[in-house]
């Protein structure tokens, strides 16, 4: 059973020589956005995300769409972080030929997701180029506390901020159905704030939730085991498509995309405490595991299921050949007996 994911191992080879500030407080994969410490208590939150292969796949095609979601990939980093956000920088690439309607329906999602966020466009860039491109830096600050995908311990629960698989559910309807409406997730920017108090690690689910788990257990060496079974894991919308086109359910938490939750782990000594809280300001959550010593990510029987072997499974796929890595996702699953 393999217990890494290669886009980690792709991403060192990049990036591993490049000088890193004395200040960051975070190594590579080590949290979503890049912490530096800025004295007095704050820590300054930084991360940038773009809009590439989404929009050249034809998994986003709505302006309205892609301006909300070049917005929320930023957003959700922060959010995983527990950050206070303070705006964005904007990198936009239009075509020369765009037509006006399409540039006021991207506008229009951008500042509604700034409004949603409470956030503001600080500045950013503007070009021309042959394909539509969006990509933003968020920017914003953590006080005395702030959140890294590393630093829980076995017995330590394990939460998400809500059902999963609402991300995959959208990617299979519009690429392979051309049936889905619009998908406008939203980065729990008020829980990862609540988190910094409770959590022990955090990240968000923006890739999928198995590529999630994988993070996890990779960069903290544990285990993780599922209390609940996956059905009650996943969104409602997820059986129906599932039933409609006789797919196993657990095909909607391979990734690679997902649905912009947050998975966090609580020691078991705050837990009262985090649900208590969480309760009274409203705020939802889904405990789902522990844990463990055990290098494996295990359903409640104890079956184990090698989440980097669905995870690696995208990239090793040539060409883009969606349809050839779902055949290749249901072979696999069907193996594993999910």
């Amino acid at each position: 059973m393999s217990e890494k994911l290669n886009e980690n191992n792709y991403l060192r080879f990049i990036a591993g020589d490049f000088l890193r500030s004395p200040n960051q407080i975070n190594s590579i994969f080590e949290s979503d956005a890049e912490l530096i410490d800025i004295g007095n208590n704050q820590v300054l939150a930084v991360t940038y995300d773009a809009l590439v292969e989404e929009i050249n796949s034809g998994l986003y095609t709505d302006y309205y769409q892609i301006g909300w979601m070049g917005v929320t990939i930023s957003i959700s980093d922060l959010a995983a972080v527990g950050a206070n956000v303070l705006g964005l920088l904007l990198d936009l690439r239009i075509p020369l030929e765009f037509d006006l309607k399409n540039i006021d329906d991207l506008n229009r999602g951008i500042a509604d997701a700034c409004r949603f966020y409470g956030c503001f466009i600080l500045g950013g860039d503007t070009n021309h180029n042959t394909k539509l491109q969006i990509g933003s830096t968020g920017i914003g600050i953590c006080q005395n506390n702030y959140l890294k995908r590393v630093g829980c311990n076995p017995t330590d629960v394990v939460y998400t901020s809500g059902k999963m698989g609402l991300g995959g559910v959208y990617a299979y309807q519009k690429l392979f159905k051309n049936e889905a409406g619009l998908f406008l997730p939203k980065a729990q920017l008020k829980l990862g704030q609540l988190l910094c108090n409770y959590a022990s690690c955090c990240i968000d689910t923006s890739d999928g939730f198995f590529p999630a788990i994988g993070q996890i257990m990779e960069l903290n060496k544990v285990g993780i085991t599922l209390e609940i079974p996956i059905t009650t894991l996943l969104h409602s919308n997820c059986e129906k498509i599932c039933k409609t086109n006789n797919l196993p359910s657990s095909i909607f938490l391979a990734g690679p995309h997902g649905e912009y939750e947050l998975l966090f782990t609580v020691p078991l000594k705050k837990v009262c405490d985090f649900e208590a809280y969480a309760k009274k300001m409203n705020q939802l959550y889904l405990r789902i595991g522990h844990i463990t010593t055990q290098r494996a990510f295990c359903k409640q029987n104890d079956q184990c299921i090698d989440v980097f072997e669905i995870s690696n499974l995208y990239g090793k796929i040539s060409n883009g050949n969606l349809q050839k890595y779902l055949e290749e996702l249901l072979s696999l699953i069907k193996k594993m007996k999910l």
